[in-house]
């Protein structure tokens, strides 16, 4: 179960290095499930200093300390959720600026649901718009081989793992920059950035230069691959984000099933040149679309925006944002470092997250695997055209469906059930239940399609074989997702945590691929992807059992840090 330390009373500013004292001493405030997330951007080193350090104490004393096992039951009872968030209130009497009530409107978790709608939409179209772009190229690729003369099967299949590698990378700027310095800017500036370098890659005269400017499109242009976790967390409380993450997770997943679908009828009737001019152009209008109509959701920065209005307003020059209150004074230059740090230290110290990372490296290195050798396959051995293989990806995209309509829709609803089974207490570890279907069709596709295509069956079992990868895929990674939310969102480190997933798995979408064409031709089809279904059971079907038999002693042992 998640730890809860009690709120310290407000400090005075004059004590502002009291404030951080005590929150060493774990008197600082961190609510449960109603507030958490209203502390989701206070921050990495409130988050050091209050979670991490109480939560190495208990690891440190272990699940057999009766006392503070019932200690932290107590704590972890809804009675007690509106505590921490208490804290976050305006008290200007000691120059603290919060929220001026439970229900401030002006804190984003209590937006209208209208607004909440706008800004999501925008953001899963930014989602979509990022992974599309890794593979609408991809049926082109041949096209501009033939016109820069390219041979080496290497290099051209690097042509579209170049800017996956990128915005496996990428976040790990985009995220902290989003947690210090807000979410709305960094997207726009990364839409802008998008667009520029795809017009790079749109007019490239070489090989070289075509790599370079894919390559930086995927770092510099992926911000809202991994921002949007962060809005999520922003505006939504801990039993709302599976919905949420179920939907936004739809654009990683269906951008690079819907790309070779769009972009084997733009290649082919309109040459490769096209699809980079078609996802610039939408590059831009996504740019304007978060510069005019999404509203800034970092708590943190909304907070000091409203403190130095009142500073000047009032004429009081000693207000400040209560979350800035607890974070001890550093230079804009440190705190960048920090964060850029916290992803990889995330991905480094964490087992939990490490852990899920491997599996996440398999499912979506596969779904690259599978893009890799889809079009050949249809095109030399069934005699399809590029434009009708495109339409094939159908069967990935039915499948990833399909786990939205029953994970997504349900996964909130399972983790409200099981918390009322468990007297009220709510863990991140409900989530993961899903884990396990996900982690056994993932195998099943790698099999059924290996030995379909060796055996060349017929053409509509072999599309159905792409059903069990989008459906296992997606069902993994909604609940992993929401998982990783529930568990760093209150330590202000959801896009931090997703970023640290993003890396594996887009370093491994990337390079693995590359490895397709000289295991194929060792193994045939037939077992060449039977030794990849075969590591699927070996580690993602385990893990998963794993995770949801033993996930709660597993985080206890080892507790987030950051």
């Amino acid at each position: 179960m998640e730890r809860v330390t009690l709120p310290a009373p407000a400090r005075p500013l004059s004590s502002a290095g009291s404030s951080i004292q005590s929150l060493d001493k774990g008197e600082s405030a961190m609510s449960s499930p109603t507030a958490e997330t209203d502390l989701s951007d206070t921050g990495m080193v409130m988050a050091e200093k209050a979670s991490s350090r109480d939560l190495e104490t208990e690891a440190g004393h272990g699940d057999g300390d009766g006392d503070e096992s019932d200690r932290e039951e107590q704590l972890d009872k809804p009675a007690q959720s509106k505590l921490g968030y208490q804290s976050l209130l305006t008290d200007l009497d000691n120059g603290l600026i919060g929220w001026d009530s439970d229900a401030d409107p002006t804190n984003p978790k209590n937006w209208p649901k209208g607004v909440k709608i706008r800004v999501m939409i925008f953001v899963l179209v930014t989602a979509f718009m990022i992974p599309t772009a890794s593979t609408l190229f991809a049926p082109g690729e041949s096209i501009m081989a033939k016109e820069f003369g390219l041979t080496n099967s290497v290099v051209k299949q690097f042509t579209v793992s170049a800017y996956v590698l990128g915005f496996g990378w990428g976040p790990l700027m985009h995220a902290p920059l989003s947690e210090l310095y807000g979410r709305k800017y960094v997207v726009v500036c990364s839409n802008f950035l998008f667009a520029a370098l795809n017009i790079g890659c749109s007019e490239a005269t070489s090989v070289a230069m075509f790599l370079v400017f894919r390559a930086l499109s995927g770092v510099l242009g992926c911000a809202g691959m991994v921002v949007g976790a962060g809005i999520i967390s922003d505006m939504y409380r801990p039993e709302e984000t599976g919905r949420a993450t179920s939907l936004f997770l739809l654009g990683p997943i269906m951008g690079p099933v819907f790309g070779p679908i769009l972009g084997g009828f733009i290649s082919q009737r309109a040459g490769w040149r096209w699809t980079f001019r078609v996802i610039e152009c939408l590059g831009g209008v996504m740019m304007g679309a978060f510069i005019f109509f999404v509203k800034e959701t970092n708590a943190a920065i909304l907070l000091r925006q409203k403190a130095n209005r009142l500073a000047r307003s009032m004429e009081r020059p000693e207000l400040i944002s209560i979350i800035d209150s607890r974070q001890p004074r550093m230079s804009p230059g440190r705190k960048l470092a920090m964060g850029l740090l916290r992803a990889a230290k995330l991905l480094c110290t964490s087992p939990v997250v490490f852990s899920l990372s491997i599996y996440m490296l398999i499912a979506y290195a596969y779904l690259y695997v599978f893009f890799t050798t889809i079009t050949a396959v249809l095109t030399t051995r069934y005699g399809w055209s590029i434009e009708l293989a495109g339409l094939s990806f159908i069967g990935i995209g039915c499948g990833t469906f399909f786990s939205v309509a029953v994970v997504g829709s349900t996964n909130d609803t399972l983790v409200m059930y099981l918390t009322k089974r468990n007297n009220g207490v709510r863990e991140p570890e409900m989530r993961l239940g899903p884990m396990i279907f996900g982690s056994i069709l993932i195998p099943v596709s790698m099999f059924w399609y290996g030995w379909g295509v060796q055996k060349h069956i017929h053409w509509f079992p072999l599309i159905l074989s792409f059903f069990p990868i989008g459906a296992g895929l997606l069902g993994s990674l909604i609940p992993i997702q929401a998982y990783l939310i529930d568990l760093y969102g209150p330590l202000g480190a959801a896009a931090s945590a997703t970023a640290a997933l993003n890396i594996l798995r887009c370093t491994a979408a990337a390079l693995i691929p590359l490895c397709v064409p000289s295991l194929i031709a060792r193994f045939d089809y037939g077992w060449g992807y039977s030794i990849f279904g075969f590591l699927a059971v070996g580690l993602c079907t385990t893990m998963s059992f794993f995770f949801v038999k033993f996930g709660k002693p597993f985080r206890r042992r080892f507790p987030p840090r950051l």
